[in-house]
């Protein structure tokens, strides 16, 4: 049976990875940060029965090598799949040393455990649409210049150009994921597709009759993180390693996200949604970004299960229906054009 390693496995994309290779056949090891039986209860809420007796958990850190080389040793993976550290780009500008230490520092410890290692992996990491910062082009490539404006940004550069120099100077298999907005049922609450979707079932349900935002007008290329689990996994069974946009290629904004999200659920969301003025400092998320994935779809034969509007809508569903995590944490695209009572 072909083993696979991730790091940050019971978060959304590595809940969704995981289940996906198990799908696929494979023995699963995943690195998580405190001992099993803490973590029992969100394990038995996101896979099945049948699933668990395919994953093995190891208890360790990015900022521990040692726990780093002991999962490589234990698991003897394949496939690795660094999904872990900190992932709020806002937050970095808070914690900016953590962030790096997390991002930068936790990644070249991974590629230097796999090298010190000495077998023959295949790695994955997961990059960040936010390297460009505020690009000169529109759509992005693999090709567009680095110009990050956010700790997270600057530290998944420095991450990046270490998997470049270790897959260059070392020969290690290293493909790198650049990653647009990907959302999914299992988004926790403070996501904006989440706090939307909770909002026109709660609507819906006659629970609250409006919901606040402070800008509509802001853009994201928006994809469904079914979909680029996929990817990943297809990023290792090419030929050679490389680095691949994955994202939709359209760019759209905010209200159009809430406007299909209200339209899902038969309402108009120009009845129910007030545009508050900004309070604090908090920075801006980075405008203009929109990705290429041509590279990824040309070269693993990627491509997207979820359209806009079927993802969009199976998040407001999936509150709706009150669906439960397992659920949630389908990796297939079964539930696609799902359709909200009205």
């Amino acid at each position: 049976m072909k083993s696979a390693a991730i790091t940050g496995i019971l978060g959304q994309d590595g809940t969704y990875l995981a289940r996906w290779l198990v799908h696929q056949g494979y023995e699963v090891h995943g690195l998580i940060r405190l001992p099993l039986d803490r973590e029992q209860a969100r394990v038995q809420r996101r896979f099945t029965s049948e699933e668990q007796k395919q994953l093995r958990f190891h208890t360790g850190s990015l900022e521990d090598p040692f726990s780093l080389l002991r999962l490589l040793k234990e698991a003897k993976p394949a496939e690795v799949y660094h999904l872990a550290g900190v992932s709020d780009s806002r937050q970095s500008f808070i914690v900016p040393e953590q962030t790096v230490n997390s991002i930068t520092t936790g990644t070249l410890r991974l590629l230097e455990a796999a090298r010190a290692h000495g077998c023959d992996l295949r790695i994955f990491l997961a990059s960040s649409c936010e390297i460009f910062g505020v690009p000169p082009h529109s759509p992005q490539d693999e090709n567009t210049p680095r110009n990050p404006v956010t700790p997270y940004g600057i530290a998944k550069v420095a991450a990046d150009s270490f998997a470049r120099l270790h897959r260059e100077q070392h020969g290690q298999f290293i493909s790198t994921g650049i990653l647009y907005n990907h959302e999914s049922p299992l988004r926790p609450a403070n996501y904006l597709s989440r706090r939307v979707s909770q909002a026109v079932a709660a609507i819906k349900r006659g629970q609250t009759s409006k919901l606040e935002l402070a800008d509509l007008s802001a853009e994201r290329d928006w994809s469904d993180a079914r979909d680029f689990v996929r990817g990943y996994w297809q990023a290792l069974q090419a030929d050679r390693p490389g680095d691949y946009v994955f994202a939709s290629g359209a760019k759209r904004k905010v209200e159009d996200f809430v406007a299909c999200a209200f339209r899902a659920a038969g309402l108009d969301h120009r009845n129910h949604v007030n545009v508050t003025p900004r309070t604090g400092d908090a920075p801006q998320v980075t405008a203009g970004l929109c990705g290429n994935p041509r590279r990824a779809e040309k070269e693993l034969g990627w491509k997207r299960e979820w359209e806009f509007a079927d993802m969009v809508a199976d998040l407001v569903a999936a509150e709706m229906e009150e669906r439960p995590e397992l659920a949630r944490a389908n990796p297939l695209p079964e539930r696609r054009r799902a359709a909200v009572k009205k």
